[in-house]
């Protein structure tokens, strides 16, 4: 395929790279900006300016009609997992080899559509931090990854097929020990049971306050982050109480009906203890215009309370909490190129701005995730990360489905969502 600037392949591989830009978002939360140059040396960026002259020597690569944003971030992806409509089924038939294959599949998906920061949070055997190591390496194509390995459960508990139970706080403490010790990038909790595994229960906690915080008290001395799951209303407290980064999905789910049992106070422990939530609203919202014939009891139940959760998502907003873009991707129908469409789902549903959902995609999501000297926004220092959008997504959301080209390091990697190598 031919680049921007006319050559074969890979492009942007000068050491001196200037993108110019027609509309800037940043990713600070700042007003777009236009006619903007972005100076790149080793992929780095080392100047954000208005638009002028450039060094002889720089390759230019010209969006002056396009809108550039940061690379996005999706901080919920399983990477393993096949997006399929049994993807437990899937998982759990397949090999760890055949399971790096569809890893490595699925991240050049998310790649080509502009994402190109994934935290990774239900991995087998270290087979994602197998890829995220040939990636860095060169080996492979995609994202750069964080991976949580498999996330700390209770014996036959959600996603114990993962394979990492631990019941006792000391268990949750060895285990968080094992996972840091192996390589991972951040760790992961599950802090109540889930829908995806038989015999787990969604509605009740896994875990309590002290056993949670173990795992917390050994991400913090590794100085790493931590996600819980939470599907409960309890489970969603016992994360909040022992000071989580990021509580997933966070559906409020009442222990003794089918319901809700949302709790202002618990939402104002979050906002107050910075743990920021991950609403994780692609995998319903993939099947809402299916013919409910072909829905699983799991999914009915989820569509049912999907109206009174975004009323909760809403005041969770209201008052100060923290909101991180993720997509459950490779869960029931939840592909790994979703996240623009899950960002514009915080402006339709949500009521965020324009830019404030680019942000929970972009800066916010990399200052929760402890990455954010290196990516998340179009600053100085960072990675140059970028996202080329036909359109402006700053007045029009959905322009973010829209990839002219994706640039990583500084350099261009894919074009109308098709990757260049």
């Amino acid at each position: 395929m031919m680049g921007v600037n006319g050559r074969s392949g890979v492009v942007g591989t000068s050491p001196l790279v200037v993108v110019k830009a027609g509309t800037l978002i940043d990713g600070t939360g700042a007003a777009p900006r236009r006619g903007v140059q972005i100076t790149v040396r080793d992929g780095r960026i080392v100047e954000v300016g208005a638009a002028g002259d450039v060094p002889s020597e720089a390759q230019v690569l010209d969006y002056s009609k396009y809108a550039v944003v940061p690379g996005l971030i999706d901080c919920h992806v399983h990477l393993v997992f096949s997006a399929g409509e049994d993807p437990l089924a899937d998982v759990l038939a397949e090999d760890d080899r055949a399971l790096l294959l569809h890893a490595a599949s699925n991240a050049r998906i998310a790649l080509a559509a502009g994402i190109t920061t994934v935290r990774d949070l239900g991995d087998r055997n270290r087979v994602a931090g197998s890829l995220r190591d040939a990636i860095t390496r060169g080996y492979a194509v995609g994202p750069r990854i964080m991976t949580a390995g498999a996330p700390i459960t209770i014996s036959g508990g959600h996603c114990h097929w993962l394979g990492m139970e631990a019941d006792s706080e000391d268990d949750v403490r060895r285990a968080a020990r094992r996972q840091l010790r192996d390589g991972a990038d951040c760790l992961k909790v599950m802090a109540s049971g889930g829908r995806m595994t038989p015999g787990s229960n969604p509605k009740l906690p896994q875990y309590s306050v002290a056993q949670v915080a173990a795992a917390v008290e050994e991400a913090r001395r590794a100085e790493k982050t931590i996600a819980a799951h939470a599907l409960s209303a309890d489970g969603i407290l016992v994360a909040a109480q022992a000071g989580v980064d990021t509580v997933e999905h966070c559906n409020w789910l009442a222990r003794d009906s089918d319901g809700l049992a949302f709790e202002e106070s618990t939402a104002v422990l979050m906002a107050e203890r910075g743990v920021a939530f991950d609403p994780t609203l692609t995998p319903v919202q993939s099947i809402l215009d299916r013919d409910r014939a072909t829905l699983t009891p799991v999914q009915l139940r989820a569509i049912a309370i999907r109206e009174q959760l975004l009323v909760v998502f809403r005041r969770m907003l209201e008052l100060g909490v923290k909101i991180v873009a993720g997509t459950d991707a490779g869960t029931r129908t939840a592909m790994l190129d979703r996240l623009p469409s899950e960002m514009s789902l915080y402006v339709e549903q949500l009521g965020l701005s324009p830019v404030a959902a680019i942000r929970a995609g972009t800066g916010a999501a990399a200052e929760q995730l402890g990455i954010a000297a290196d990516v998340g926004t179009i600053q100085a220092g960072r990675w140059a990360d970028l996202a080329i959008i036909d359109g402006d997504p700053s007045t029009e959301i959905r322009a973010l489905e829209r990839s002219r080209a994706v640039i990583k390091g500084g350099q261009v990697v894919a074009e109308h969502g098709r990757l260049l190598i």
